[in-house]
């Protein structure tokens, strides 16, 4: 009986072993890298939903729109910076920098991301700033852990993004469902946020906010 427990112990560390070399041995290709970082590389507008300690603060369904830019270091690796994001009541804008890196879809993702042309990009210890300036530096030397933190997915193919973002600030997170890049939005996005300002304060007024 010890002996049949031991193959089975020996064979599920095995598997876990097996398991963790997929997600840090096989790396993207440089034509994935340049796929993705061409998608990626400028201004991005998406729709954003604002969540402070579980509370989604964007109220409207549809989210807010919130610019990003991605600017590319060669190989794989992306500055990302999110200027001046306020939306509702939030007090102050926060400037946000991180150095992202592109990767595989890791394995306990590939449910939820199948098909072909996803990249994963991730990154930590971003440098935020709530005095009107955007951070000099994109990694936080004094971070505590991971700090702030990014976990993104782009499809080279389709063109859809996803990502969420962690501040490590009083709770607060920003998710983005799955959506497509639409690159005529950057020009639109002053419009789009006096018209999403506009929809915010009908709202609150419909639900006697």
């Amino acid at each position: 009986m010890k002996k049949i427990l031991t193959l089975i112990a020996c064979a599920a560390m095995a598997l876990v072993s097996a398991s963790c070399n997929d997600d840090t041995e096989n790396t993207l290709s440089d034509g994935q890298k340049e796929k993705a970082t061409a998608l990626l590389e400028g201004d991005m507008v998406v729709s954003t939903h604002a969540v402070v300690n579980g509370a989604d603060k964007t109220l409207l369904e549809s989210g807010a729109p919130c610019k990003f830019n991605f600017e590319s270091k060669g190989g794989g690796k992306l500055i990302m910076r999110q200027p001046s994001f306020q939306i509702g009541s939030m007090p102050s804008p926060i400037n946000f920098a991180i150095e992202v890196e592109l990767g595989q879809i890791l394995s306990l993702e590939e449910s939820d991301f199948s098909g072909n042309g996803w990249v994963r990009f991730s990154g930590k210890r971003g440098v935020i700033d709530i005095t009107g300036k955007m951070p000099e530096s994109a990694v936080d030397e004094t971070a505590t852990g991971d700090g702030s933190t990014v976990t993104g997915y782009v499809n080279t193919e389709s063109g859809e993004f996803q990502m969420q973002i962690s501040y490590a600030l009083v709770n607060v997170e920003v998710n983005i469902e799955r959506q497509k890049i639409d690159p005529a939005r950057v020009a639109n996005y002053d419009k789009e946020v006096e018209q999403y300002v506009q929809d915010l304060e009908k709202y609150k007024q419909e639900h006697g906010m």
